[in-house]
């Protein structure tokens, strides 16, 4: 199979052309029809205007970040707040997105997104990547998004 396209546009629309699917909120997750297989996936804020960033965090691993640490980590001009990968050894995407529902138990990346304060709105949409390596899927789509934005999207901090 050939490997997945990058998006025409970091939006819904450009994400769902390749393939894209589900765009449900995180308290969505555990009753969505997520496929147990790798894949990558995205979170997504609709709005358009700058988040407000709490002081505080909801999720339940990892440290907060300071405000004016994610404030200078916002990248405008798309909804794409955060690239994930789901792996066979973490369960394939409907686990990983289970965990990350959870608010980070066991789930320390894109953790970022539990201090915006629109948290419950974000969306997330995923699509498998059969005969590919999820991880490389993952960091071509990175590096595409952020030599088209400058920077990773907003809740990416490793590698």
């Amino acid at each position: 199979m050939s490997s997945l396209p990058l998006p025409a546009a970091w939006t819904r629309e450009g994400l769902e052309g390749v393939g894209f699917a589900g765009f449900v909120t995180f308290a969505k997750i555990p009753v969505a029809d997520i496929p147990p297989r790798p894949g990558i996936y995205v979170v997504l804020r609709a709005a358009s205007t700058p988040p407000a960033i709490l002081e505080v965090s909801v999720a339940r691993a990892g440290s907060v970040y300071a405000v004016d640490d994610l404030q200078g980590r916002w990248i405008t001009g798309t909804p794409v707040v955060y690239i994930g990968k789901a792996d066979a050894k973490s369960g394939g995407l409907r686990t990983r997105l289970r965990q990350y529902a959870r608010r980070g138990s066991s789930h320390k990346g894109g953790r970022s997104v539990w201090q915006l304060a629109d948290h419950g709105d974000l969306l997330v949409a995923w699509v498998e990547t059969p005969g590919q390596v999820a991880e490389d899927v993952e960091i071509a789509y990175r590096s595409a998004f952020a030599e088209h934005f400058g920077g990773w999207p907003f809740a990416n901090r490793r590698r």
